[in-house]
């Protein structure tokens, strides 16, 4: 996995992310380390809006999105190697029972 960053954060550093963008909104998964964690690489899912302060603010709450926009965003993070090999594979074998 690739160590570079893309953006560091009060609360974690960002290493890895594949965003959709919809226009006023955009969502994405994001392969990350939470600063005051133990160094752990965790998967974020995040959820981001247009708002008075910024465009594409992020916004602290759970992403629900359709099924069809699900797999969207999915196939992207696969396609930009947000998801380690190993988590790949595992997934594979899940879906092949």
């Amino acid at each position: 996995m690739s160590k570079k960053v893309v953006k560091t954060t009060d609360y974690c550093t960002i290493l890895q992310q594949s965003i959709v963008d919809k226009g006023t909104y955009a969502y994405g998964i994001e392969r990350i380390i939470v600063n005051d964690g133990d160094g752990e690489e965790e998967i974020r899912w995040v959820f981001f809006k247009d708002t008075m302060r910024a465009k594409h603010q992020l916004i602290a709450r759970p992403l629900d999105l359709p099924e069809e926009d699900l797999l969207e965003l999915i196939s992207k993070a696969i396609q930009e190697k947000i998801f380690s090999k190993n988590f790949i594979s595992n997934l594979k074998e899940i879906l092949n029972r």
